[in-house]
């Protein structure tokens, strides 16, 4: 062989050297670059979803007034009374000098007023009055109310999977585009079925919406890097309470407005719009797939996640359930949502029962522990990072020193809120105990990200899916222990057994913790069974 052939097949070997000077230097930090545009469009997807779920609450109730005498028993073929003729029939009563709490002349009254009504709505096609305000007891408002839970509850682990094999962009455009047009039509189609209508309306937004968080947390496993996750999750998740804030205040105001309670379906249904469409023109699952990104910020986030090859890859579904680090995840996950429904549900009702004292006529102090929630939420997020990244901590330890705080701090709320007698103390407990709850955004969720990037999504699907299959069992423990509202005793046994839940999932998430990426993370399925063979 010749001497020059010899040297340039030599040239073609790559060395150590060569190869090292073709891969591009990843940076150490980044400026404001497009991951911020993807997490303030997740936070605003988020924020959306939660105004367009939680506003039923009171808007059902502006749905379905009811006449002032509870007595009074009001026969109505067409379903509905307008609220401004009762009103103005009262009103009528009252200035003729008789007297409005005297059944037979109001009753009298509004029998010829609903005539009159009734013969309206057969001349001028009225049933399409969308503004009709309808005769719903107490039990149907609530079928209303849970028919999104069903919705939500069925369709939480495929839309998972969805999102696991096909990105979070899609779950969420379905999830914007689905409820604003269900919005936009309840009105209209709560005057065509009734109550009936409206929850099937529920019902296909419960549907839609069980991808939100799987889809969320699949994008911001791609996005974030490590060095600024826990911000960004506390920054993204926070959506949710600030959407269940703007969802109540726009609710009670436009409901009682000139516009009427249409006018939140409206808002909210215009607003899951724009977010569909904001959605579509510059989101992206993965910073790979969007096309206005530098290299240099697609350098800083893949190197610190994934080489950015696009992989499809069968959820590795023994190794996950079979995986301690997972369940304890799992443990911590249900045992937060536990504890937030008890918080939410129960505490206020305790507070008026034993306490004598009403939180939810204050929309002020009502509108607290969400607040509290919003600022602790960021907070834990950016001492999270700040300490990290300086090596104050380890990873593992911040996470669990997050989650602990985030979960001993409101169980400790519970029980001092059921020794004391004061309802200014147990008002501040109350939102201290929401409050710190937002830690866990920094906790077990963040740990779903640091176990499995490509499978986060489907470990969140899984993690809500136990969590509300826990929840729709915990009314059914609580009507057997308080048996009677006014018994402090009973309540106590209540948040003490909470407590001790929390407790132990937390010791439990603490003891098998782990913030290494998981081996069956970076293969699929079947990679995985032979990988395991090889080794045996």
């Amino acid at each position: 062989m010749k001497e020059s052939e010899r040297e340039s097949r030599y040239q073609k070997v790559p060395t150590r050297e060569i190869i090292k000077d073709n891969i591009p230097e990843i940076p150490v930090s980044y400026g404001y670059g497009i991951r911020h545009v993807q997490v303030a469009l997740l936070l605003f997807s988020l924020t959306v979803a939660y105004s367009a779920r939680a506003h039923i609450g009171l808007t059902v109730v502006a749905m379905s007034k009811t006449p002032r005498n509870a007595n009074i028993t009001i026969s109505n073929s067409s379903g509905f009374i307008n609220e401004s003729i009762y009103n103005n029939t009262v009103d009528a009563i009252v200035m003729r000098g008789e007297d409005n709490n005297g059944t037979n002349a109001l009753e009298s009254e509004i029998n010829r007023t609903i005539s009159k009504i009734s013969k309206e709505n057969e001349t001028d096609g009225s049933i399409w009055n969308i503004y009709m305000t309808y005769e719903w007891p107490k039990s149907i408002q609530e079928l209303i109310l849970d028919s999104f839970f069903l919705g939500y509850f069925l369709m939480m682990f495929p839309m998972g999977m969805i999102a696991q094999r096909f990105g979070g962009k899609i779950p969420l455009q379905i999830c914007m585009l689905v409820n604003g047009v269900v919005s936009l039509i309840t009105p209209s189609v709560a005057a065509w079925g009734g109550w009936k209508a409206v929850c099937c309306c529920r019902v296909i937004q419960g549907l839609s919406q069980a991808g939100v968080y799987p889809s969320i947390q699949t994008v911001l496993s791609k996005w974030a890097p490590a060095s600024e996750r826990g911000r960004f999750a506390s920054y993204i998740y926070s959506g949710s309470t600030i959407g269940t804030v703007i969802a109540f205040q726009s609710s009670g105001a436009l409901s009682s407005s000139k516009a009427g309670w249409p006018a939140t379906f409206w808002l909210f249904g215009s607003v899951c719009i724009a977010a569909f469409i904001l959605l579509s023109m510059f989101a992206a699952s993965s910073p790979t797939e969007h096309k206005n990104i530098s290299e240099e910020e697609k350098t800083f986030i893949l190197g610190r996640i994934d080489d950015g090859v696009k992989k499809r890859m069968k959820t590795p579904w023994k190794q996950i359930l079979t995986s301690k680090h997972v369940w304890g995840a799992f443990a911590a996950h249900v045992a937060s949502g536990v504890c937030f429904v008890f918080f939410i549900t129960q505490t206020p009702t305790y507070m008026f029962y034993i306490l004598g004292f009403n939180i939810k006529n204050s929309g002020v102090l009502s509108s607290l522990p969400y607040i509290a929630s919003i600022i602790l939420s960021v907070v834990y997020g950016v001492v999270s990072d700040y300490c990290t990244n300086r090596g104050i901590v380890t990873l593992k330890t911040a996470r669990i020193a997050s989650n602990s705080l985030a979960q001993i701090g409101p169980a400790l709320c519970l029980v001092a809120v059921s020794f004391t007698e004061n309802s200014t103390f147990a008002v501040i407990l109350l939102i201290l105990g929401v409050g710190l709850l937002s830690g866990v955004h920094v906790g077990w969720m963040l740990n779903y990200i640091d176990l499995s990037p490509n499978f986060s999504g489907s470990l969140m699907a899984l993690g809500n899916t136990l969590t509300a299959f826990t929840s729709l069992s915990q009314p059914i423990l609580i009507s057997n222990i308080v048996t009677d509202v006014r018994n402090r005793f009973q309540w106590r046994i209540m948040m003490f057994l909470i407590a001790t839940i929390i407790f132990i999932t937390n010791g439990v998430f603490a003891w098998f913790i782990s913030t290494e990426i998981q081996p069956w993370d970076q293969f699929d399925s079947k990679e995985t069974s032979d990988t395991e063979k090889n080794n045996q």
